[in-house]
């Protein structure tokens, strides 16, 4: 019995502070990681549950009609301070509107960058300082993504289809472990490059975002806060808007992984709902395996300096371990399941007679 509860106490730590960890902002947790690196038989399982893996929505551009503005004519007044030499130089500029006709930009970032730049020329009161301010920041970024679309267009263009022949090819007839050590090296490669166009185009969001923050005073943006910046590839299905997640997918899955942990790790150590923190805690361990299967023959390998496992290692281990404690009351023992059972589980079953006569006496 102290066995199976120190047992119980080692993997309720173990799972507690992996949740906790992941809570601590500065450390960066991010669940995408876990399932774009997935290898093996299921790998189109998680990476199914990631959004825009290979970057594909991310990086498509269509047409759009847009209006933007530029300051031009700069002009400098010397004009005297009353009272005081030498004169003060105002700096004064007109803003000068320009239209392009049919310019291509990225809609995953674009379109909600701009939905965020329509609300604030709608929500707000603006003074004529401010918005003047918000035109040049929308002007500055609308002129940022289309000489990123121009620049790259090639680029871009050349790596989807570099991608789709590496989809084609994946999934033929050679599936030999040199085809795959080269598929998922050339994977890797491509992800990366993909991966340096979509920070730059986040980073333009980003930047305006801020430039518009900065636009607003803290009593504007008391008065309304601004609209969630999402790229529309990752966001929740069916259009919702989750506490605590907004309506971001990938919000969404990083709050669901670090607070699964956390609760399945309390739970065990307070010995409280032990059977189904356990059931909960096993099958989490499943999809670890699934994502990352101890088999020799699967590309990447593990590192040596892990360990060296076939089909059975640490993850697997504790595992049966976590199944095992599901099928015993061992929350009873030194744990808070003691009093539930006491004061709730029993008296119920002795009400609809599903514990022997000897038992309920």
């Amino acid at each position: 019995m102290i066995a199976l509860v120190a047992l119980r106490l080692t993997i309720g730590w173990h799972f507690l502070y992996e949740g906790v960890w992941k809570i601590d902002t500065t450390n960066n947790f991010s669940a995408l990681p876990f399932l774009t690196q997935a290898k093996g038989p299921f790998a189109p399982l998680f990476y199914a549950m990631s959004p825009d893996l290979n970057g594909e929505g991310r990086l498509k551009y269509e047409k759009k009609d847009l209006t933007w503005w530029v300051p031009t004519n700069i002009k400098v007044d010397v004009k005297p301070k009353e009272g005081e030499n030498p004169p003060e130089a105002v700096f004064t500029r007109e803003l000068k509107e320009e239209k392009a006709e049919g310019a291509l930009v990225f809609p995953a970032f674009f379109d909600p960058t701009e939905d965020i730049y329509r609300f604030v020329e709608k929500k707000y009161e603006l003074t004529d300082a401010q918005q003047e301010e918000l035109k040049l920041a929308w002007g500055r970024y609308v002129i940022n993504m289309t000489d990123l679309q121009k620049n790259s267009e090639t680029e871009v263009t050349a790596y989807l289809a570099s991608l789709k022949r590496l989809m084609d090819t994946k999934y033929g007839a050679n599936n030999g472990p040199e085809q795959k050590k080269r598929q998922w090296q050339e994977m890797m490669k491509l992800r990366a490059e993909a991966g340096k166009y979509v920070s730059q185009l986040d980073g333009f969001s980003r930047t305006f975002i801020n430039e518009v923050t900065d636009i607003l005073t803290p009593e504007q943006l008391k008065k309304a806060r601004l609209p969630e910046f999402v790229v529309t590839t990752d966001r929740i299905p069916l259009g919702l808007n989750l506490p605590f997640v907004g309506k971001s997918w990938t919000k969404f899955l990083d709050f669901a992984v670090t607070w699964a942990l956390t609760l399945i790790g309390v739970c065990l150590v307070l010995g409280f709902c032990t059977r189904l923190a356990a059931i909960g805690g096993g099958c989490f361990l499943i999809s670890v395996l699934m994502t990352q299967p101890p088999w020799p023959t699967i590309f990447p390998h593990v590192h040596p300096e892990v360990g060296h496992a076939m089909i059975v290692d640490k993850n697997f281990v504790e595992m049966v371990a976590m199944f095992m404690l599901a099928t015993l009351p061992v929350g009873r023992w030194a744990g808070l399941d003691y009093f539930v059972w006491n004061c709730v589980g029993k008296p119920l079953f002795k009400m609809f007679k599903l514990i022997p006569e000897e038992e309920a006496a």
